[in-house]
């Protein structure tokens, strides 16, 4: 009994480490994970900018209103150029400032001697940034230097202005770009019931430096 007994002793002594491995759980490698890819930066547009602009008018025209009798219309074109200076402020994507532009212009009317001589541009602008472009909507105030070559007239048209834009970041410092904007203004004759009314678009092309 007594060597049956060291024979048992010795058998489960061998047995125990063999036990104690089938419990460890197997070790399973972790699938490697992809990095995920950084975004892509937002271009900044915030702070100061001027530049240059020059544009051509591609539709629109003149309504000379007289009471009592029929309105006269007459189709406006030709370009204009000139500086323009402004301001942002961004969030993220979105930026938003405002604008001021001067332009000599030569706004004639076809079959008219009525033009405009110059052109201020009051605008509130809003876009979004994706990658290099920015691209904008805008509302706001112009006023014009209107003469209508008879004598009879203020001398100033003023409306409202809006359209839509876009900007380009050639690099950190340098921007190019392209504007729709609609004008719609009017002016009464001096010492008449008589007025004009003038809504006309041009597409402006714009080349700006970032402060």
């Amino acid at each position: 009994m007594k060597k049956l007994s060291v024979a048992i002793a010795a058998m489960a002594s061998l047995a125990a480490p063999a036990f104690a491995g089938g419990l460890t759980p197997p070790v399973v490698e972790s699938e490697p994970v992809a990095a995920v890819p950084a975004p892509a930066p937002v271009q900044s547009w915030e702070g100061f900018y001027a530049g240059v602009t020059g544009g051509s008018s591609t539709s629109g025209g003149a309504n000379y209103k007289t009471p009592g009798s029929a309105d006269t219309g007459f189709d406006i074109g030709r370009g204009s150029y000139g500086v323009f200076g402004g301001y942002n402020l961004q969030n993220g994507a979105l930026v938003y400032g405002g604008e001021i532009a001067a332009q000599a212009t030569d706004f004639n009317l076809d079959g008219a001697p009525g033009k405009f001589d110059n052109m201020i541009d009051l605008k509130a602008r809003a876009g979004m940034a994706y990658g290099k472009a920015l691209p904008y909507a805008f509302v706001g105030y112009s006023r014009g230097d209107w003469k209508n070559g008879d004598g009879q007239t203020n001398g100033a048209a003023d409306g409202v202005n809006y359209g839509l834009g876009v900007d380009y970041a050639v690099n950190d410092k340098w921007t190019v770009g392209a504007e729709l904007i609609r004008r719609d203004l009017s002016t009464d004759f001096d010492g008449s019931t008589s007025s004009v009314d003038t809504n006309f678009n041009t597409v402006q092309l714009r080349a700006g430096f970032r402060f």
